[in-house]
């Protein structure tokens, strides 16, 4: 009987023309290049990827998404990137540079991005690319003294400091936002939570905020109202996203975050619309 509906069932495709293959997986690089500080959740040991590239490449593959993890910088260049749909970094440092690989802010010592592979890059995304940045993306290419770098324009906003890790709870502010419609409102988790300076206030879209509760008594850079840590933007024709978690390995194992990184990709890579209309005055200065 299930031989015979199943035969009945691809007759019926066949009939009505619609293809029968699955959906062209997208090609997505992860990038991990640490030129300063390298995370415990992408360090490699013994030839091995690191945690959070594991999650990346497990996840991903559910869904037709294709990952390949990488730690040289060097294949952000303008050849390179035409092969794939989306880029996806978790970095640190100035990327042109390799790092000692040695001491704790030595980087991890592999191959450095050329001198114009972030030029080949922001083209590239103006272009109808997809770029989406996790937790120290935003600690990456900073620009000197109070400067905003080429980067830092593109992604939406730039690091500043973190303290001790503590429970912190997300306020979703656009739970219908295609990236965040499965990242459920007042998630909470211990985490090393950045802080910000150099918002694209009139770019980005901020899709959820950090609310700090009592930690504002414990830690001074912490006493402040909500602020944005998960955001997107368009950039020419590209889209951009950026989701300040992800310090932690065992974030990387939650459902909930799982979801959010397939949904964001997603987004990445032009499906539906945009929807990235700025509303960051309407958003945070409405919690001040």
């Amino acid at each position: 009987m299930m031989r015979i509906c199943l035969m009945l069932t691809l007759a019926i495709i066949i009939a009505s023309g619609e293809p029968i293959h699955a959906e062209e997986p997208l090609d997505i690089l992860f990038l991990t290049k640490s030129s300063t500080f390298e995370h415990p959740s992408i360090k490699r040991r013994d030839g091995e990827l690191g945690h959070a590239e594991k999650v990346m490449v497990a996840v991903c593959e559910q869904d037709l998404l294709r990952v390949r993890a990488t730690n040289d910088a060097g294949e952000i260049n303008a050849e390179n990137l035409v092969t794939y749909d989306i880029f996806v970094f978790y970095t640190t440092g100035d990327l042109t540079e390799s790092g000692s690989g040695s001491g704790l802010f030595g980087g991890d010592g592999n191959p450095p991005m050329a001198a114009d592979g972030l030029d080949a890059l922001r083209t590239w995304v103006k272009s109808g690319g997809g770029f989406v940045g996790y937790h120290c993306a935003a600690d990456t290419f900073h620009g000197e003294a109070d400067t905003v770098s080429p980067y830092i324009e593109m992604l939406g906003g730039e690091f500043v400091v973190h303290g001790k890790q503590f429970v912190g709870r997300v306020a979703v502010t656009d739970a219908a936002h295609p990236s965040m419609m499965r990242f459920p409102d007042g998630w909470t988790h211990l985490e090393e939570w950045y802080t910000f300076k150099n918002y694209a206030t009139d770019s980005i879209r901020v899709l959820a905020l950090l609310e700090t509760g009592p930690e504002r008594a414990n830690q001074p850079m912490y006493d402040r109202d909500p602020y944005p840590i998960v955001w997107c933007r368009t950039f020419g024709e590209g889209r951009v996203f950026y989701n300040a978690i992800g310090h932690r390995e065992d974030i990387w194992d939650q459902q909930d975050f799982q979801n959010s990184v397939v949904d964001a990709i997603r987004w990445a890579s032009g499906a539906g619309d945009a929807s990235a209309e700025p509303n960051f005055d309407d958003v945070v200065n409405a919690t001040e």
